[in-house]
């Protein structure tokens, strides 16, 4: 049986910031209904790649695909009319701001992003606190509500449970399973390996700015 087209595919893609070298032509490719673990050490090159294929940096050298198609992230909001979302590994939210606030000015529609909340049960919140009187492991469920709510194809989550309590933890490894389910993808940085073998189909390895391997888990 052929392999099926990635649902994003990167090809040699090399990051530098000055004279420090984060990444080194690396490959990567996430199938359509996978969730796709990138590992490595602190200082692998993870979030790099991440922020590059989030459109947040722009690669040195290589090239990406989205559904077979080279695309040119010129910024986030590129990636996001890609299908590509992103929950970092910080809070991508102004702390001065409301919940409310923040969701005005990333364009998500508020309906979408009230039912993931829900989902993952914060129906609760209080869209009208500020952000930095949230504890950082709601933050993270806004967040991932948030970029679920854009309705991609593809989402990138850097180290989405390292804040989460353990029953929020496992609200999204059930969302990852049903989120498979339809045909999308995911693409999860852990240091946690229980987490890889329980709800990842491969896993890409990087060290030093290289991939190294990708491994069936």
């Amino acid at each position: 049986m052929p392999t099926p087209q990635p649902l994003l595919a990167a090809a040699g893609i090399a990051k530098a910031y000055g004279p420090v070298t984060a990444l080194r032509s690396v490959d990567f490719a996430v199938q359509p209904g996978e969730v796709h673990a990138l590992l490595g050490a602190n200082g692998a090159g993870k979030s790099t790649l991440v922020k590059v294929l989030a459109g947040v940096h722009a690669a040195d050298a290589g090239a990406v695909a989205v559904n077979g198609q080279n695309v040119h992230f010129r910024g986030p909001a590129d990636a996001i009319a890609a299908g590509i979302a992103t929950v970092f590994q910080d809070p991508a939210l102004i702390p001065d701001l409301t919940v409310q606030e923040n969701l005005l000015l990333s364009g998500v529609d508020e309906k979408r992003f009230q039912r993931w909340l829900g989902w993952f049960d914060l129906a609760e919140l209080d869209t009208d606190a500020l952000v930095r009187e949230l504890p950082l492991e709601t933050l993270r469920m806004v967040d991932l509500a948030r970029a679920v709510a854009r309705d991609p194809h593809v989402l990138l989550l850097d180290e989405i449970t390292a804040a989460l309590t353990a029953d929020q933890a496992e609200l999204v490894f059930t969302f990852l399973a049903e989120w498979t389910e339809q045909g999308r993808s995911a693409v999860l940085i852990t240091h946690r390996l229980a987490e890889v073998l329980r709800v990842c189909d491969r896993a890409t390895i990087l060290r030093d700015g290289r991939d190294v391997a990708v491994l069936e888990t």
